[in-house]
This record gives C-alpha cells, sequence and structure tokens, in this order.
C-alpha cells in the first residue's frame, strides 16, 4: 500500500512539474485567456446588476451573449493547453475557434453533469434518512452529512467525467461519446487524478476557507492567484495528463458505457 502511494504521488507530481515547466514558456498566451474569462465573468455581474430594471428582452439577450462568449473561451483555452503539451504548431486564431458543434454538444455535456449532480443529491437524501432513526438530528443530517457525503460522490463523478471536452475539442465526438472515452480512459487512474486535483485545487480551499472565516483581503488575494496561477496551470496539468492517458489507452474506438462506470 505504502509503495503503490508513492507511485501514485510521484506521478502526481511528475505531471505538475510537467504542466508548470509548459506554462512558465507559454504563460502570456494561457494567462491571456484567464484574463479574458476573468473580465467576462465580472463584466456579466457588472451588467446585471446595471440592467437589472431594463427590458426582460435586452436581459435575456446580453444573458447568452455572455455565456456564449464565457463558455467559447474556456474551449478556446482548453484547446491552446493540448496544443502546448503536445508541442504541436499553435494552428492560427480560428484554429482555436470551436464551431457550434463543439459548442453544442460541451453545453449539452454541462447539462447531462447538472442533471446527474441532481439526482445523486436526491439519492443520497433516501441514503441518509436511515441516520434519523439512529440518533442523528435533521440538522447533522441536512447541513453537514448529506452535504459530506454528496459532494465525496460528486467528486469521483468530476473525476471520471472532467476529460469529455477535450475530446469534444481535439476529435470533434459527440457529447455522449466523448462521455464513453472519458469514463473508460479514467478507468483504473482515479487514485492519481485524485492526488493531482487536491493539488492543484488547494490554493481553491484555502480561498473558501479565508472568505468563510471573515478574511476578506486575503480570500482577494488568493483569488487573483486562482484567476492567473491556479486556472492556467490546471488547464495545462489536465492537457498533459489526457495526452499521457490516451498514450496508454488499449480499449476501442466506441467504448461500453455500462463496462467502464465502475
Amino acid at each position: 500500500m505504502l509503495e503503490f502511494l508513492k507511485d501514485i504521488t510521484f506521478k502526481a507530481n511528475d505531471v505538475v512539474v510537467r504542466a508548470i515547466d509548459i506554462l512558465l514558456r507559454n504563460y502570456i498566451s494561457i494567462a491571456g485567456l484567464c484574463f479574458l474569462l476573468f473580465i467576462t465573468s465580472n463584466l456579466s455581474t457588472f451588467l446585471a446588476l446595471y440592467f437589472d430594471s431594463s427590458n426582460y428582452f435586452i436581459k435575456v439577450i446580453l444573458l447568452l451573449a455572455f455565456v456564449g462568449l464565457y463558455f467559447s473561451l474556456q474551449l478556446v483555452l482548453l484547446k491552446n493547453a493540448i496544443v502546448l503539451a503536445k508541442g504541436e504548431k499553435k494552428p492560427g486564431f480560428w484554429g482555436f475557434v470551436p464551431s457550434l458543434s463543439q459548442f453544442i454538444n460541451y453545453i449539452f455535456g454541462l447539462i447531462i453533469y447538472s442533471l446527474i449532480a441532481i439526482v445523486i443529491y436526491m439519492i443520497m437524501y433516501v441514503l441518509c434518512f436511515p441516520l434519523l432513526f439512529v440518533g442523528f438530528s435533521m440538522d447533522t443530517v441536512r447541513y453537514e452529512v448529506h452535504p459530506f457525503l454528496t459532494g465525496v460522490v460528486m467528486l469521483f463523478v468530476l473525476i471520471r467525467t472532467t476529460f469529455y471536452p477535450f475530446f469534444i475539442i481535439e476529435h470533434g465526438f459527440n457529447t455522449i461519446r466523448s462521455y464513453k472515452f472519458s469514463l473508460a480512459m479514467t478507468k483504473g487512474n482515479v487514485m492519481r487524478l485524485l492526488v493531482i486535483i487536491l493539488a492543484v485545487a488547494s490554493t481553491h480551499l484555502l480561498q473558501i476557507g479565508t472568505e468563510y472565516l471573515g478574511y476578506t483581503l486575503v480570500s482577494k488575494i488568493l483569488s487573483l492567484v486562482n484567476s492567473f496561477i491556479i486556472i492556467p496551470v490546471v488547464s495545462v496539468v489536465m492537457s498533459v495528463v489526457y495526452i499521457d492517458m490516451m498514450k496508454a489507452y488499449k480499449g476501442g474506438s466506441e467504448p461500453s458505457l455500462m463496462d467502464n462506470i465502475i
């Protein structure tokens, strides 16, 4: 067990080191996209407040515009990270812009993930219900046990499905096929991915903790660190992991959904 944990940690460290090296050599291009995401997110919040009393049609148009822009930028960032991680020649501006089909499949994937989250949220309530009969209070189950168990399960789901956008943006697969490949490729790699995610998400967890404790200034500083350091690192780290797992993948061109869920 100790050797297994050492091996997992070593592989995770190797991935992070390689990703940081790629990021340092290409920081401007990746951080520039992260800056655009940061501006888009904050500008949408500002305009939502500014146009709060405006015509409903205008607010819907602005919402659709910002949703389209924000998620398109995410796909551009993903494509850029993949190209850099593979060491390929950059395809030019239009080579990074996602097609309408890729954008729709990406959004559909987010909807599927949201539906999975809702289903798991309800199932965990059912599974937690018997705790009321063994002495747990309703508040403990509702605000402590249920959120914790739901978070653990959703973390597992996130690890298994997080690579579906990579197959959409690089191979042009539809959403369902991309989900199948993500499940197939991450099968047997959950612990490795968990260590990597915990390593790169530590600053975000600190930001949440400081915000919860009321350290506003520290929280704002960590927010900037997340936006311009952690998010660029995460995008490259996940691209490096994706490329490594694709090289090691020995499955077929049409992986079975049911065979790869567990």
